[in-house]
């Protein structure tokens, strides 16, 4: 007799269910996935660890949450990529035992058979029946290398992303208003970096929140000293969808001037650059923020999120600097290996305003209008990262 199961993911701030069916028999027990489209991937199959990729479909709706009570089984744990529409089950045993892999249709249906006493029918069985797929790499586990390859998949000149429709549902977005408290950041030139990140990103939330269709956090909301783990788990605690965090650049060098924005790279700065920026900013260590008790499911997760993090704070950084060239002296995107944006499955981005060590770029950062600008044009790119700005704030709002 089979028992009906409901799994479900929360995961990357949105919800979905997986129907799951298992059943006990004499020299075996199976496990069922229904997953929402046809396609999966066994990605991994050793010790005490299967983990297998499925497609899935965003528009899944959250129906109930049972517990998974097995005698083989001691977990089964499902993360969703949102961005990818696939999800990673992984599915922790008890002993080590020999699965076997099959697909029935009519529904579409995902089978593991798993032997306890005769591995070798198992084994002679997989063998006859092919994988699903030609690829024979650990998917979960090179996307992370992919994401930090020196080759971008993403074009120089891509268009602004689609509209994305989000059906009542507000955006969540976290403003990080860089350093604060007893942390002042850079000083010169008669200012100080704390105070000219703040005033920014208050300016940013208020442009946000006129729109209408964003919910807006900053990490915080005056002179206080927030420590960067602290900052990135309040965006994860947030079920953030954006992360941006507001900074103001200074060097040695003050020929140096403009607007730079920089993401996430594991493998640390490129640039000299921005290994300055790199070293100046990373005062605390950001650890891997644990969702299991089980390490080999924190390393996916892990890898799978950062990736993700990774892939698409490019993509945001793009959009962004098509509104902020228009108005500022933007110079580039670069990346670095920095603790606040390890904002795992939240795209992020950390946007450096100007140099206050510049005596012309000093002038700008006094300024109330350039401040003004500034933050308007960071409000359109991100309205523009999700709905395809369309000067939709300015429609009967008068922001100032």
């Amino acid at each position: 007799m089979l028992y009906r199961l409901l799994f479900v993911l929360l995961f990357f701030s949105i919800s979905y269910a997986f129907d799951i069916r298992t059943g006990n028999y004499d020299n075996y027990f199976r496990l069922v996935i229904e997953p929402d489209d046809k396609g999966y991937q066994l990605l991994k199959c050793e010790e005490k660890n299967l983990i297998i990729r499925v497609s899935s479909n965003p528009q899944t709706f959250l129906k109930k949450n049972l517990k998974l009570n097995l005698k083989y089984i001691d977990a089964v744990e499902i993360f969703q990529n949102s961005y990818k529409n696939e999800s990673i089950i992984i599915i922790s045993l008890k002993e080590k035992i020999t699965p076997k892999i099959f697909t029935l249709d009519k529904p579409y249906r995902v089978v593991v058979d798993f032997y306890l006493n005769n591995e070798n029918i198992a084994k002679k069985e997989n063998k006859e029946k092919p994988n699903k797929t030609d690829d024979k790499e650990d998917i979960v586990l090179s996307m992370l290398a992919s994401a930090i390859s020196n080759k971008s998949d993403l074009d120089d000149d891509m268009d602004l992303p689609k509209e994305k429709k989000f059906k009542g549902k507000k955006k969540v977005i976290v403003i990080d208003p860089g350093h604060g408290g007893k942390d002042a950041g850079a000083t010169a030139n008669g200012l100080v970096e704390k105070d000219i990140n703040l005033k920014v990103a208050k300016m940013l939330k208020n442009y946000l929140e006129k729109d209408g269709r964003f919910t807006v956090y900053l990490t915080r909301e005056d002179d206080t000293f927030i420590p960067l783990y602290d900052r990135t788990v309040f965006a994860i605690e947030k079920k953030a969808d954006l992360f941006v965090s507001i900074h103001t650049n200074a060097s040695e060098n003050t020929a140096l001037s403009g607007t730079y924005i920089y993401t996430l790279n594991l493998r640390g700065a490129q640039s000299k650059l921005a290994k300055m920026v790199e070293e100046r900013e990373n005062k605390a260590v950001l650890d891997i923020v644990k969702v299991s008790a089980n390490p080999t499911v924190n390393k996916i997760v892990a890898d799978l999120s950062i990736s993700n993090t990774m892939t698409e704070g490019l993509n945001l950084a793009k959009t962004l600097e098509k509104y902020l060239r228009a108005e500022t002296n933007f110079k580039r995107i670069d990346s670095a290996n920095f603790a606040v944006l390890k904002t795992p499955g939240i795209p992020s981005v950390l946007v450096e305003i100007a140099f206050l060590t510049n005596p012309k770029d000093a002038e700008k950062l006094k300024d109330e209008e350039f401040l003004r600008n500034f933050s308007k044009n960071l409000y359109k790119g991100i309205a523009s990262y999700f709905f395809s700005y369309k000067n939709y704030v300015f429609k009967g709002s008068n922001i100032n």
